[in-house]
């Protein structure tokens, strides 16, 4: 029969051990080992994915929405409050999407699991909201046919990211419990 209680002076097994290298500080194993080639290919389509999202936001800065203001009824004093307020949301929604691309390329690289996981979600954000963008694309004129091809270039880097991110290599080396 085992002591129920381990921890006690006097017990021959005494307390518990805990080796320092078993994890990070919090106790989380750490994977250990070569990462499989796809997760290098899973960082690369991370770098793709920033890359073409910021193409496909600067293109944007580049429509004219004044005619798509002018028929709403605003005044041109309006449009144009209209148009710099979007300039600005459209610079700081990239700038945080541009960190988070960055935090979970970073994350990915230390093998955390939680970062593929928010990466798999914001894939999926974002090939439905390219999906939604592509619709009014073509009313830009010459824009539109840039920002129809970015929104497909970024559809297809995010699905190729998802299947990446779902392979079985990536999954196991991401999910594993490691001794460092």
């Amino acid at each position: 029969m085992s002591d129920p209680h381990p921890d006690r002076p006097g017990n021959p097994a005494g307390p518990p051990r805990y080796s320092a290298d078993s994890g990070d500080q919090y106790g989380a194993a750490r994977p250990t080992g070569a990462a499989p080639p796809e997760v290098g290919r899973l960082l690369t389509l991370t770098l793709a994915s920033a890359g073409v999202y910021f193409l496909n936001q600067i293109a944007g800065l580049f429509t004219d929405q004044s005619q798509r203001y002018a028929d709403l009824g605003l005044s041109a004093d309006q449009i144009a409050q209209a148009e710099s307020g979007a300039t600005v949301t459209t610079i700081v929604t990239v700038v945080v999407a541009l960190a988070i691309y960055a935090l979970i390329y970073v994350f990915l690289k230390k093998g955390k699991n939680w970062a593929r996981v928010l990466g798999i979600v914001l894939s999926i954000l974002s090939i439905v909201g390219a999906g939604l963008g592509l619709i009014g694309t073509l009313a830009f004129g010459g824009v539109g046919i840039v920002l129809l091809v970015l929104g497909l270039l970024l559809i297809v880097v995010n699905v190729l990211w998802l299947v990446t991110a779902f392979k079985a290599p990536v999954k196991q080396w991401f999910s594993q419990l490691h001794l460092a």
